[in-house]
């Protein structure tokens, strides 16, 4: 699962200064108005996500760290009843196989880069949301 730190290539200690450097760092080499090479909607989508991400880190950080250590927990202890695939901006209603509804905000599916992993509030199972 990649992280924000991952994308913009920087370590998740790193201090906020630093940190911005590197988004701002990674806007300038990715945006395709700086590099004709990044046309493809699915670099734009990236950029998207990695926006979106960033406006939480800049304004609160310590809860996109929480998010990022809890979907490493889920990554390494959830067992995954169900994978689906999800375009950016694309609602859920996703049932486990209990029958308990999979209640995601929308925060949380945008803080998806690559892999998002959730737990049913009713048993132990987990959805697992890939960007393709």
């Amino acid at each position: 699962m990649k992280s924000f730190y991952d994308i913009i290539e920087i370590e998740e200690t790193a201090n906020f200064d630093d940190v911005k450097k590197a988004y701002f760092r990674f806007l300038r080499a990715e945006h395709p108005d700086k590099n004709p090479q990044n046309k493809s909607s699915s670099a734009t989508e990236l950029l998207k996500a990695v926006g979106q991400i960033w406006e939480q880190v800049k304004s609160n950080r310590v809860i996109y760290d929480s998010w990022l250590r809890e979907q490493r927990l889920r990554e390494t202890q959830g067992t995954i009843g169900e994978t689906i695939e999800l375009e950016r901006n694309q609602e859920i209603e996703e049932y486990c196989r209990c029958g308990a509804e999979f209640n995601l905000t929308q925060e949380e599916v945008d803080q998806i880069i690559d892999v998002g992993i959730f737990e049913c509030s009713s048993c132990s199972l987990c959805l697992e949301i890939r960007r393709p």
